[in-house]
């Protein structure tokens, strides 16, 4: 019976969804303004075709990688809830993923650094692909493997495709002043992606329904997809590099904390984004 009302309730009323249509196109419509006089997709003057050409290659897959994320987000509950887990149980698996996210995510930048960023952007593909292919059986355990390892992939996802991208900009001698441009163009369309995905994840449900409701692990097939495709284009186009592969981790660590107690706009900035992502991650 929870199953079941669990998966009623992600078919809202006709009265409610009238209301969410008129909230989204609202703020649609103020996107699109500030989008409008932001602009940014404008292109500095000191930019070169090599730079664009990176620019574009760098945005087309961080936009891929982030859409994987945002097709799995709005079905995860759902499909444990279709599989008869209680409340209990579905909350033990979603502590278990944020909890290996937490625990990686201390590490992840002197992992990538050490065995270098691009094997690691292959390594959260493959570490994805493989949370969404558990997401096929209804086991405890299995379930319980792919949110560990989707735990680590955000970790990943969140960190070392950004220090993948700022360390290529430094070494291909770009202008300092570009890098705005190209975390606009990426969190600008980020937000577009996040809605497409919305709409994706729900075609592929209902199209690939089994005539007993939604297909509720179809959405994670389509993020596979689109995991293979930015893995491999990772793997075809992006070079190597690495970060500072000679200093201790312990060292490393040391040397963030004294950062973090020298630099007010540092603990400033961190503590907006944990803010802001335990407001988001509590309401989901």
């Amino acid at each position: 019976r929870f199953a079941q009302d669990s998966l009623d309730s992600t078919h809202p009323s006709p009265n409610l969804m009238s209301v969410v249509d008129f909230i989204f196109y609202s703020l649609g419509a103020v996107c699109a303004y500030l989008a409008y006089k932001t602009n940014p997709f404008k292109q500095a003057p000191e930019s070169s075709p090599s730079f664009v050409s990176f620019q574009r290659n760098y945005v087309f897959v961080f936009l891929v990688m982030m859409g994987s994320d945002w097709l799995q987000g709005p079905y995860v509950y759902a499909l444990y809830a279709s599989y008869g887990y209680a409340k209990e149980e579905i909350s033990t698996l979603f502590i278990a993923g944020f909890g290996a996210s937490m625990v990686f995510g201390t590490i992840v930048g002197s992992f990538g650094d050490t065995i270098g960023r691009k094997k690691t952007c292959i390594l959260f593909g493959i570490l994805y692909t493989l949370s969404c292919f558990t997401k096929h059986f209804s086991n405890f355990y299995v379930l319980m493997l792919g949110r560990l390892l989707g735990g680590v992939a955000t970790s990943l996802l969140f960190s070392v495709f950004e220090a993948w991208m700022v360390c290529e900009h430094n070494e291909q001698r770009f202008a300092p002043s570009l890098l705005g441009g190209t975390f606009s163009q990426a969190y600008f369309c980020n937000s577009i992606v996040a809605i497409s995905a919305g709409l994706v994840g729900q075609w592929a449900a209902r199209t690939f329904s089994n005539g007993e409701g939604d297909n509720l692990v179809a959405p994670f097939d389509c993020a596979a997809i689109l995991l293979t495709i930015g893995t491999t284009v990772v793997a075809l186009t992006w070079m190597e590099n690495y970060g500072n592969k000679t200093s201790p981790f312990l060292e490393q660590m040391q040397m963030a904390s004294t950062v973090i107690v020298q630099n007010q706009e540092v603990v400033i900035a961190g503590a907006c984004q944990s803010l802001f992502e335990g407001a988001m991650y509590t309401f989901v």
